[in-house]
């Protein structure tokens, strides 16, 4: 009984708050956003999960409800229309099958619609898309994908390699495997932006620039938007805007089962929090915290 009692006491403790440390000084500010003219960035919301609060971030409430958002982010530009992830497919409800068997458990989905009929709906042709930039490739994020044939999808070699072996890929591999998924690989041609080691500027104009943020998965990308407000989406990297602003990590059963690198998520979720403070009015937009999200009018 000692022994489970200890067990239970230690697994409660991975739920209270412990903010990670934050070392001092200026990280740096991003390089000057431009203006271009024709840029609009809207929200596609696609499914929610219910969940607590408290399973998402470690020291939030855990009796308190938090709605799990699953979305596309849409960026219009004059040269192309790019998803930022895919958001939930049609067959979304099915597609839960593929994570592991303890989040089977937990998951409820419930489905608004798929990416491509909200597409549709917002007036934009899904076969017209200029491609989908995935921040990573677990089922939640690429399930929209089933829905949009021949659109190119864009990842780094790292994240190929990840959804081609690993349990976290497996939704991805079922879809490429129903049809070929059109995979681009996605390179860091445009040198340091600010603070970040690499980037690839994808209009060469400063509008859309995608930086690498590995941890969550090896692949993992950030991508900013250099719109009406400055905004970087950070995929999974944290599931809250509390990760980043305190900054503090998921708790320890939930990065168990999705974080690839735990010591790497925490290293960029401070890195995240001192970017926040260098640059003022940046808005960071973890991939499920509809909070942040309502800030991005709907498409």
């Amino acid at each position: 009984m000692g022994l489970v009692a200890l067990g239970a006491a230690a697994l409660a403790w991975t739920f209270v708050r412990a903010d990670l440390p934050v070392p001092g000084g200026d990280l740096g500010s991003l390089p000057a956003a431009p203006h271009v003219d024709g840029l609009v960035l809207r929200r596609l919301p696609t499914a929610t999960i219910a969940s607590q609060h408290g399973f998402s971030v470690r020291g939030a409430p855990i009796t308190a409800p938090f709605t799990s958002a699953m979305v596309a982010f849409v960026v219009q530009h004059p040269k192309g229309t790019v998803l930022i992830d895919a958001g939930m497919g049609s067959r979304g409800r099915e597609h839960v099958s593929t994570v592991p068997y303890l989040m089977q458990a937990i998951v409820d989905l419930q489905m608004r619609q798929g990416t491509a009929d909200g597409l549709r709906a917002g007036g934009i042709a899904p076969a017209g898309l200029w491609g989908v930039i995935l921040t990573h490739g677990h089922w939640d994020h690429v399930s929209g994908l089933q829905d949009l044939p021949g659109v190119p999808v864009w990842m780094t070699t790292e994240e190929q390699a990840y959804v081609a072996e690993d349990g976290g890929g497996l939704l991805y591999r079922q879809i490429d495997a129903e049809r070929p998924v059109d995979v681009r690989t996605l390179t860091f041609p445009d040198g340091p932006y600010g603070p970040f080691a690499a980037s690839w500027d994808v209009f060469d104009d400063g509008s859309l620039v995608v930086l690498p943020l590995p941890g969550h998965t090896p692949g993992s990308v950030a991508v900013l938007v250099n719109g009406a407000e400055r905004t970087l989406f950070v995929g999974d990297t944290s599931w809250t805007q509390e990760g980043v602003a305190w900054p503090a990590e998921k708790p320890w059963v939930t990065r168990r089962m999705v974080d690839h690198d735990p010591a790497g998520v925490r290293e960029q979720l401070v890195f995240l929090h001192r970017m926040v403070a260098a640059n003022p009015g940046l808005v960071v937009v973890p991939a499920h915290d509809g909070r942040v999200h309502a800030r991005v009018p709907t498409l």
